[in-house]
């Protein structure tokens, strides 16, 4: 019998940058936003664009979860300079829509 500890594979770990608050609200915070050019584009689960936001001028920013229209996942690809940064997802949950 061969014994192999168990390593937890993480599942989700929320990104640092864009992430839902308690209230279901999106947060996106940004260093250095005077200095550097970001913008933020959204998708749905299935990779249908839903918008993009193309010049991102102040950080914090709070977008309302009514913008995505229904819960579930949604992805994000954030742009730093023209240059891809962060590919990642976030949870928009179900309590917060009938």
């Amino acid at each position: 019998i061969l014994i192999k500890p168990f390593v937890p594979r993480e599942v989700y770990k929320p990104s640092k940058f864009v992430f839902t608050e308690k209230d279901g609200n999106i947060n996106i915070s940004l260093p250095d936003v005077s200095n550097k050019h970001y913008s933020i584009k959204f998708f749905d689960e299935k990779d249908v664009p839903i918008f993009e936001i193309s010049r991102v001028k102040d950080s914090p920013v709070l977008l309302d979860k009514s913008n995505f229209l229904r819960s579930g996942w949604f992805k994000f690809e954030l742009y730093e300079d023209g240059k891809l940064k962060e590919k990642h997802k976030f949870l928009i949950p179900k309590d917060f829509y009938p």
